[in-house]
């Protein structure tokens, strides 16, 4: 049994390329099938879509606007917004455009973690990587597959520490660290505070810090500060502090005040309890491996011989898992996406510790396939689940559709003036305003002029326009009758008022 056990170890380092291109083949199918075809949502999304469309349409690439003013309620800098931007420019105004980078960042950064967790074994590296493409919550929300800014933010965050984790082999990462760490401020703003924190206490507890000389101090500053200072710069010379102001009362104030910001106010345990011990999905599996791997570490001699990773690297996984984990607990507005960043490290170590448990001789090996074969069969499943309801789930909702049926940028609607009043199945409701996704959508698809006010509005207006309106509110409005039809799928009406 033994020799058998130790032979598909050894087929995992011989053929370790291939299963490393197979992983990477599996996490960019599940990043970019069928990413076009799920319904825009409203707010990060939604918002982060229109400020780049009207980044290119104004060819204003550093103030990101709403409906052509500057916008100050989504107050991050332009990085996340110039990838939407990036994105349109290669796949057109569409979906595919609009969440390209986040589905190719999420690719990235589990495939740099990989890489990275070679240094502890094949078997680790491997693991790491298939847990990062069963990560099911990034899938479903807010991430992978949404255009917004943080899964570019998430790919800074994990290169910053992969980089700090690598300075005492060559001093130049820590050049890399502070780049990463300025980039990822520039695309979400005071967060990467949490880098700052996780770095600074690593120098601290393995001593690193009293080991930089004064000239690589400067270096790393420069990496750090020269980004973010051009970008004050230039954007000072817009609106002066009035955007700073925002960034602070939004990201600072507004999300350490009592209650939560917009609601999202949760206790203490909210992570805790929703992912980290959520036995429903991967991570309650992968906290319990990394508590015992750690339990195992501080209750036996600390023989380096069998010490799965070394201490350094240890102290900067914990803190990289924790203190993210820590501090948003302390503050009062939670929302799921922000603790993301601590699910790599949670990958990580429970793959560094399986290994090693893997590789242990002092378990029968009977055990040990019988372990092997519940982590490759529940990580399987996951995988499964997450392409199951994230990706294949993936589905527009019937406004949505019906927009896209009617209108197309090269056609005789474009640049009309649209009114809406319909059922929103985003909504769950009836509606005659636009919403932020279907403004986008409707932007997208033919550069439509949408104004609010629905039917009524509709026949008041003077010049020629267009309305979108659910079938039974016909009923209500029997003078719509009276123009022409261009579109009837049984649930929706577009009317053309010349």
């Amino acid at each position: 049994m033994r020799r058998l056990y130790n032979s598909l170890f050894e087929l995992t380092d011989r053929y370790y390329p291939i299963f490393f291109a197979l992983l990477t083949a599996l996490t960019a199918f599940l990043c970019f099938r069928c990413l076009g075809i799920g319904a825009i949502d409203s707010w990060d999304e939604a918002r982060h879509g229109i400020s780049a469309y009207e980044m290119m349409k104004h060819k204003n690439f550093l103030i990101n606007t709403f409906m052509g003013e500057a916008d100050y309620w989504n107050v991050k800098p332009p990085l996340s917004f110039l990838t939407v931007t990036a994105g349109f420019a290669l796949f057109g105004y569409n979906a595919v455009g609009l969440r390209f980078f986040s589905a190719l960042s999420y690719l990235l950064t589990t495939v740099c973690t990989g890489l990275f967790a070679r240094r502890y074994g094949n078997m680790a590296s491997l693991l790491t990587m298939a847990f990062l493409t069963a990560n099911y919550f990034p899938f479903k929300a807010h991430l992978v597959r949404a255009g917004d800014a943080d899964s570019l933010y998430l790919l800074l965050f994990t290169l910053s520490i992969l980089a700090m984790l690598k300075i005492q082999e060559n001093r130049r990462w820590l050049y890399i660290c502070g780049l990463c760490f300025s980039l990822a401020f520039l695309t979400k703003s005071f967060h990467a505070g949490m880098i700052a924190a996780v770095g600074g206490l690593f120098l601290l507890f393995t001593g690193e810090l009293r080991r930089i000389r004064p000239g690589q101090w400067v270096f790393f500053l420069f990496s750090v500060l020269f980004p973010i200072f051009l970008w004050v710069f230039l954007r000072y010379q817009y609106d002066g502090m009035i955007f700073f102001q925002h960034m602070y009362e939004a990201d600072i104030v507004g999300r350490t005040a009592a209650g939560g910001l917009e609601g999202h106010g949760f206790p203490f345990t909210f992570y805790l309890t929703s992912i980290f011990w959520n036995y429903d999905y991967i991570y309650g599996f992968l906290s319990l491996i990394t508590i015992l791997g750690i339990l195992y570490l501080l209750i036996r001699p600390l023989r380096k011989a069998d010490t799965p990773l070394p201490s350094m690297d240890l102290t900067g996984l914990l803190l990289w898992l924790l203190v993210p984990l820590v501090l948003f607990s302390l503050v009062s507005t939670k929302l799921m996406w922000y603790v993301y960043p601590c699910i790599v490290p949670l990958c990580l170590l429970s793959a560094v510790f399986l290994s090693a448990l893997f590789r242990t001789e002092k378990i029968p090996a009977v055990l040990l396939l019988l372990l092997l074969l519940i982590t490759g069969t529940g990580t399987l499943t996951f995988i499964k689940n997450n392409y199951m309801d994230n990706i294949r789930g993936a589905c527009s909702n019937n406004l949505q559709t019906f927009v896209m049926e009617q209108f197309d940028r090269t056609g005789s609607l474009t640049a009309s003036v649209v009114y809406l009043d319909a059922y929103d199945p985003f909504l769950y409701a009836n509606t005659d305003e636009w919403q932020q996704n279907m403004r986008l959508l409707a932007m997208m698809e033919g550069d439509l002029d949408c104004r609010d006010g629905g039917a009524a509005a509709f026949l008041q207006e003077e010049e020629p326009c267009l309305l979108i309106l659910s079938i039974p509110f016909l009923n209500d409005y029997p003078e719509l009758t009276n123009y022409e039809i261009l579109a009837d799928n049984g649930q929706y009406l577009l009317i053309q008022k010349p």
